[in-house]
């Protein structure tokens, strides 16, 4: 007889158990300073939720205690972490500033459940100067993060003193102290500050701005992205529906200052590596509407003095302020690839938006790889290899792209660096190295290790460089480490650990690499939509 074995499966279905949780807070202290109005709604967010929140809390017989019932399924002994939320009146959401300081995450509050009905005890929300605009901090506040900014910098830099030297830097650092005198916005203090991080000459150095100015902020800022080049800065595009000011004019004046004005006033605290004005005015242009702001505050619309393109005569027009909402929403490609054969197959294109790929770094070579596997099978002899926007990334992303266009091994770096072992020996020709010839494209935004990439290049003398000069060097400091400043909740970043410096001689560390074309974007390209250097690369290869 067949012995026949049943085997039991024993699937537990866990339920979480519906638990019934009051909420509490007090909004006093907020009610009798005018923060907190009937306009404006408490929520409370939680871990519960996925941090989405419920219903509104509401107060009771018109006290200042506001109330939330809610049902929470939950497990006895589960952890609730959860913070209230003020959403204020213009649709801007305020949540509490580290009520629970000893938790490290984000400062949440934490309960453990121990009931199927519970109710919190009342505690009071606890609030910053985020909670309204202007943000104004006191100048106690002001100069314990400035002086952790400083401590941070002289600490961490390996470079601090390579572009400013100590008695020049040390004064200035000294005489931006003596300006907070009392109590200052917060974009004051933050212009102030960067204009420090400005004289160090290092682009990986600066202040950032906490996500929680931004989302706090009532007013709308400038509503369209400009583009600079030799002749002037002309309206991009809208970041919404069109205004009055059609897209190519060239803009003369905001709110009764020169737009050259405002320009030189934005870069001057703009950092960059070795000064690059480049790279500065291109920040400038990339991020002009929010960089506006920090230095001249809300404003309640824009005075724009322009020209129409190919008119003579001077207009004026009121620019709306756009929602910040609209700004940061707005989708942004960052690490593009892309490869396409061009005029009839006879130009291959490839496109590197970043080196930005650490932990994908064989997804990128890969890509490298079928691209010259291509270009060799199809014997194409033009390569136009187009960086522009390339902030930078990882050296393990750029080393194997040089290895593809050297014809006889090259060191990466000029010696060994920590992470890098090995980058200061020749990096070996790549098996379908491409031999043709190579025009790259490049402009101000070229960074960090794009700026090592096309010093070698221009070094060995491989191809043509088509463009604007790159925003960055042969050499730059890198691994960046980032730290909040107690108050203001600025996010200061330094550079560390040492200069990386490309296997090159005799290059200029306050220049980057300078275009064999140089080549712009002009008034009427941008009215078009044409790519110019692209289009000029084309064209100069089918003369050549």
């Amino acid at each position: 007889m067949k012995k026949i074995f049943y085997a039991l499966f024993c699937f537990v279905v866990i339920v979480k158990a519906e638990c019934i949780i009051t909420f509490q807070v007090d909004l006093t202290e907020l009610i009798d300073n005018n923060l907190y109005s009937q306009e404006n709604t408490i929520l409370v967010r939680g871990n519960f939720n996925n941090w989405s929140g419920f219903d509104s809390l509401s107060n009771i017989d018109g006290e200042n205690i506001y109330t939330g019932i809610f049902t929470i399924n939950q497990n006895i002994g589960d952890t609730l972490e959860y913070k209230f939320v003020i959403q204020q009146s213009n649709d801007r959401f305020y949540w509490e500033s580290n009520p629970n300081p000893e938790n490290p995450n984000n400062g949440n509050r934490k309960i453990v459940i121990n009931n199927l009905e519970m109710t919190l005890p009342t505690v009071d929300f606890v609030y910053d100067e985020f909670i309204k605009y202007p943000v104004i901090f006191s100048k106690d506040k002001l100069l314990k993060d400035y002086d952790k900014g400083i401590n941070l910098l002289k600490l961490n830099h390996p470079a601090l003193y390579d572009y400013t030297k100590q008695p020049t830097l040390d004064t200035v650092i000294d005489h931006r102290r003596t300006q907070i005198v009392n109590e200052m916005p917060f974009n004051e203090f933050f212009v102030l500050l960067s204009s420090v991080t400005e004289k160090v000459g290092c682009g990986h150095t600066k202040p950032w701005v906490p996500n929680l100015y931004w989302e706090t902020l009532p007013c709308g800022i400038f509503p369209c992205k400009l583009m600079k080049n030799r002749k002037g800065v002309f309206i991009a595009e809208y970041y919404e529906e069109a205004q009055e000011i059609p897209i190519g004019s060239r803009i003369l004046s905001i709110n009764n200052e020169t737009i050259d004005e405002i320009w030189k006033e934005l870069m001057s605290f703009t950092p960059s590596d070795g000064f690059i004005e480049a790279f500065k005015s291109k920040v400038v242009e990339i991020d002009f509407a929010k960089n506006y702001h920090l230095r001249y505050g809300c404003q309640k619309n824009f005075e724009i003095q322009y020209l129409p393109y190919e008119e003579k005569e001077l207009k004026t027009a009121i620019l709306q302020p756009i929602s910040i909402k609209k700004v940061l929403e707005r989708p942004q490609i960052t690490k593009e690839l892309k490869f396409e054969l061009l005029d009839n197959d006879k130009i291959a294109y490839i496109r590197i938006h970043s080196f930005a790929y650490y932990d994908e770094v064989d997804f990128f070579k890969g890509f490298i790889d079928s691209c010259f596997l291509v270009i060799k099978d199809k014997k194409i002899e033009n390569l136009i290899l187009d960086l522009r926007d390339n902030n930078g990334g990882d050296p393990f992303c750029s080393s194997p792209l040089f290895a593809y266009l050297i014809d006889t091994p090259h060191p990466y770096f000029e010696k060994e660096y920590h992470h890098y072992e090995g980058f200061e020996k020749p990096f070996q020709v790549a098996e379908n190295n491409f031999t043709g010839k190579l025009y790259t494209l490049i402009d101000g935004n070229c960074f960090s290790t794009t700026g090592h990439f096309c010093g070698l290049l221009k070094y060995h003398n491989i191809g043509k460089f088509v463009g604007g000069e790159t925003g960055a060097t042969f050499t730059c400091t890198g691994s960046v480490m980032y730290e909040n400043l107690e108050h203001t909740k600025i996010i200061f970043g330094t550079a560390r650990r040492s200069r990386y410096s490309a296997a090159v001689k005799n290059m200029d560390p306050m220049r980057g690499v300078i275009p064999d074309f140089p080549v712009e974007q002009t008034q009427k390209d941008l009215i078009d939509n044409n790519d110019t250097v692209l289009e000029f690369t084309i064209e100069l290869i089918n003369r050549e």
